[in-house]
């Protein structure tokens, strides 16, 4: 597989009776842990980010960016880890722990979690599209394989038995980074290259002060990927470096059909896809797949698919729009676009694609709890999956 919270203070008022006070009833966590890696994952020479404070504060940001905007009571444990690939190598990238499920376990699960949280409209419509979707016409020789945090939030336990362990592994990282057959205390290890020139702060320079790529944006993305988007929530590239790749890594026999999360939601011209164009040389398969919450009727944005070789499936495509370096690369300026533009920077905010692919797996907008305050007093209110570059 490939390796790619503030307080706002209100007026000051005396108050009588009863007062209702939105809170949020809970909140996604993502806690970034610092270390060496105890293996060689095959991105060059790998060092500790404790002591670079400027890539911590990065990593923190892009945390707490994905973390505030959504309710899921989940704690994910990420290990951030330097890497030196060169200046023409990836930007991040990321190995995450993950099970698989049959198709029914998985989907039963997702529909759970939608009557569950009424207001995440996203994913009741993407629910209720899912006999449209891949796996839907052939269930019994389906599974899907969402990644270890993406499974505790949607309460899946007992998976199908793989070479990972007994059926309830949760294949995850110890807190050197060593692979696991279960039980690890870290779900991923994102790597970000050093090698390439990077921004850690914001805004991010003018491309007169030369070429960089924002630390942040791509931290934000390998993260989507870990919570099971992305990268990992397609299982093509998987299939493009071994057509038998459900059998021979994870031990399922028959190999059957062994999806991500988002390929669930891959069509092209109306229809579900599920496609490789393993020579890409075929202009049927340029930016003809997409991601579709409505059954394939709206396209919300293409999916990587004819350059997946050199990206991943379930991120977005190409436009073949100019960077501010002049790179005719990017793609729609979303965080979770397959390659990045330089000195541009990007967030997983209400409305944009990665946003809207992490409601359709399951992730929820904080839902207010209210709670009843009496008598006088003061108000207040409390406000190795890779992302590429294009070499300059």
């Amino acid at each position: 597989m490939s390796i790619r919270q503030r307080v706002l203070l209100g007026s000051v008022m005396t108050v009588c009776g009863s007062l209702l006070l939105a809170a949020p009833a809970s909140a996604l966590t993502i806690n970034p842990v610092f270390g060496s890696v105890g293996e060689d994952y095959g991105v060059g020479p790998t060092v500790d980010l404790s002591g670079n404070a400027a890539a911590v504060g990065a990593i923190d940001a892009a945390a707490h960016q994905i973390s505030s905007q959504f309710g899921n009571d989940l704690t994910v444990n990420i290990m951030f880890v330097g890497a030196h690939d060169g200046p023409n190598g990836f930007l991040g990238a990321s190995l995450s722990g993950q099970t698989a499920y049959t198709y029914d376990q998985y989907t039963t699960a997702l529909k759970k979690d939608s009557t569950g949280h009424l207001t995440n409209s996203t994913l009741a419509s993407a629910v209720s599209n899912l006999p449209s979707g891949n796996g839907a016409s052939d269930p019994s020789n389906t599974m899907v394989l969402p990644t270890t945090p993406l499974a505790r939030l949607l309460g899946l336990g007992v998976g199908v038995p793989t070479e990972f362990g007994p059926a309830n592994s949760t294949p995850q990282f110890d807190n050197s980074g060593v692979y696991l057959g279960g039980g690890g205390t870290v779900d991923a290890v994102i790597f970000l290259n050093l090698d390439n020139p990077l921004s850690f702060t914001r805004p991010v320079p003018d491309i007169s002060s030369g070429v960089v790529f924002d630390a942040q944006s791509t931290m934000e993305h390998e993260i989507d990927e870990v919570l099971g988007i992305g990268g990992s929530g397609s299982t093509l590239n998987d299939l493009l470096d071994d057509p038998n790749f459900a059998e021979d890594f994870f031990g399922v026999t028959p190999a059957g059909n062994l999806l991500g999360a988002l390929d669930l939601y891959r069509y092209s011209n109306g229809l579900a896809s599920y496609a490789v164009d393993s020579d890409f040389t075929d202009p049927s398969q340029v930016q003809s797949a997409y991601f579709s919450i409505d059954g394939g009727l709206t396209p919300i944005d293409f999916f990587n698919q004819q350059f997946m070789a050199f990206g991943d499936a379930a991120d977005w495509a190409l436009t073949f729009s100019v960077c501010p370096g002049g790179d005719f690369v990017g793609g729609t300026g979303d965080v979770q676009d397959a390659f990045g533009c330089n000195n541009v920077q990007a967030d997983v905010v209400p409305g944009s694609p990665s946003y809207i692919a992490l409601q359709a797996v399951g992730y929820d907008v904080p839902e207010p709890l209210t709670a009843s305050v009496f008598g006088f007093g003061l108000l207040g209110a409390a406000a190795l999956r890779r992302r590429k570059k294009q070499n300059s």
